[in-house]
């Protein structure tokens, strides 16, 4: 069965809610390429797959700070 959730796409301003940042804060993380991978679904739109996003912020997950270099 095909985890339908999990590719779910999402829109910019979704996912820009979801995670409690602007959609100038995602389009930099694309430019950056530090953000989660996208969709270009046309020349003007961009999507997310909720996969992508979940994948993303678990690599992000941290336990503690890392010490000050």
């Amino acid at each position: 069965m095909i985890d339908t959730i999990h590719h779910e796409i999402l829109s910019e301003r979704e996912v820009s809610n979801w995670l409690g940042v602007s959609e100038p804060t995602l389009f930099r993380h694309r430019r950056h390429g530090t953000g989660p991978r996208f969709i270009q679904l046309s020349e003007r739109r961009i999507g997310y797959r909720r996969g992508a996003i979940e994948d993303w912020l678990k690599e992000r997950e941290r336990q503690r700070l890392s010490s000050a270099q």
